[in-house]
Order: structure tokens, then sequence, then C-alpha cells
């Protein structure tokens, strides 16, 4: 889990996005690096949530670690590249998901968290998300 939780079903970034895409199913992409004081003290938070782990069985989990981030595309700093960022992509649609945020957060850095909780406000989002019948419908978009 390279700091997030070696029990979480972690994936990189190319099987990822493939494993979300053949599934249908919403991922959640952490973007981190080892030398990231926020980084750091993000991922015992993230190792120790019960709750993120249960979410964990609805998502692809997808860990992207220093040197890995130049196998994703811009697409993934909607707004900077600072770290931590925490993205949801869309498997059904293949598009990143940019309204799901941590509400709580600064408004300059939309992606980043500092605990289990704002990350779980999201996954739950993103899980209601994909449970609704008009999202479930939508065409896919051409990338």
């Amino acid at each position: 889990g390279r700091g997030f939780g070696d029990s979480l079903p972690w994936v990189s970034f190319a099987e990822g996005i493939a494993e979300a895409e053949a599934m249908k199913k919403p991922a959640m992409v952490v973007i981190h690096k080892s030398w990231c004081g926020a980084c750091k003290a993000l991922g015992p938070k993230v190792a120790a949530s019960t709750e993120i782990a249960e979410m964990a069985k609805d998502f692809v989990m997808i860990n992207v670690y220093d040197d890995e981030e130049a196998n994703t595309t811009e697409k993934f700093k909607p707004d900077g590249g600072y770290i931590p960022r925490i993205i949801f992509y869309d498997g059904l649609h293949g598009e990143v998901l940019l309204d799901h945020i941590n509400k709580g957060g600064n408004p300059s850095y939309k992606f980043f968290h500092t605990g289990a909780e704002s990350m779980v406000s999201s996954m739950k989002e993103v899980k209601a998300l994909f449970e609704s019948e008009g999202f479930m419908s939508k065409e896919k978009a051409e990338l």
C-alpha cells in the first residue's frame, strides 16, 4: 500500500484504469510521493479507516506513487499537480469525475484531503452516482 494500507486492494494506474473500464466501476486514484509530509500524514489515516476498507469493495483502488505519476494524463491534474490528490475516475464513461472533491477543504486544492472522513464522503457520493439510473444510461464520453 506504500503507506496507504497493505490490506487495501491497490493496483497500478494502467492496471486500475483498464479494470475500472472493463468492470464499469468507479476508481479512486491516490497520487502521492515518498518525500511528501502531507502524504505521509494521510497514508496511515487511510490505512486505519474501516470505512475506506469497506467502501473499497465498490471501487478499483489505484495507488500512484513517486515517478509513476508520469503514467497519468493531464486530466488527473484538474487544478494543479499538488499532492496528495484523490481523484475519482468513472470507468463506465471513461471520465475523471471533477465534481467529487473535498467539499470542506481548500477551494484552491479541491482534490487534497487531510483525513479519511472527507475521502469516505466523496466515495459515498461516487457510489450513489453509480447506483443512479440516469448516470448508468448516459453515453460514454469520447476521449
